[in-house]
């Protein structure tokens, strides 16, 4: 009877500590997409020129839930946010990435909304590898700033990203005069099938699985000395 119980013990544990290893998944890794911390956790943030441009979290007219990013540039220099270097060196070249989210607003006189991808270089190094607009060019309102639209689009990885990758929202104006950008992003989303980080198992887990071993094979020792 012992010795059942210790056998059956003995592979939950297995389980257990089977379980720290990493594991493939597809998963959205995208950190406060939804801008539902109420701020820019998780976020880069690149203001452009000096002006009545910036950035901030609005709660007004939201895709979803209660907050979103909002962009606003009068000046020609861009306003960036990004979701930065996410997963170094889980990345391989041609995998694929799907990327999602929602926007509305205003784009007058010159103003635009681009939406970049860059494989970072890692390993102390500084710089990108490859970059691509994702649509191939600016993004513009659907003509009603309080519509949202949703964009999704598949990037396949196209260079070494041993220092993540880094998905860019950026907003800027034309030297122009009467140049207005005032964009709200929200419900940011990057998935891909990567690498889950492994789970570290406490040493005393390893100790007392190794201690169930050994008391089933004293007890199995002990059956075959009675035989």
């Amino acid at each position: 009877m012992f010795n059942k119980k210790c056998t059956k013990l003995v592979a939950a544990m297995g389980i257990t500590l089977f379980a720290g290893a990493a594991q493939a998944a597809y998963q959205d890794i995208a950190v406060n997409g939804g801008f539902e911390t109420g701020d820019f956790t998780g976020w880069t943030l690149f203001p452009g020129s000096a002006g009545p441009s910036g950035q901030q979290i609005s709660t007004a007219n939201p895709a979803s839930g209660t907050y979103s990013a909002q962009l606003t540039e009068l000046n020609p220099a861009a306003n960036v946010i990004k979701q930065a270097n996410l997963l170094p060196g889980a990345w391989t070249i041609g995998q694929q990435i799907d990327i999602a989210f929602d926007y509305r607003g205003i784009a007058a006189a010159g103003a635009v909304l681009n939406v970049e991808l860059f494989t970072e270089l890692g390993n102390g190094q500084e710089g990108v590898t490859s970059s691509v607009n994702l649509f191939g060019g600016p993004i513009f309102p659907n003509g009603d700033a309080n519509v949202w639209t949703n964009k999704t689009v598949s990037y396949n990885v196209l260079a070494e990203a041993s220092g993540g990758i880094t998905l860019q929202f950026s907003v800027a104006c034309a030297p122009i005069n009467g140049c207005n950008g005032d964009y709200f992003i929200d419900n940011v989303s990057i998935s891909a099938d990567v690498d889950t980080p492994a789970v570290p198992v406490p040493a005393a887990v390893w100790l007392f699985g190794s201690g169930l071993l050994g008391l089933v094979g004293v007890a199995r020792r002990k059956k075959a000395l009675a035989a």
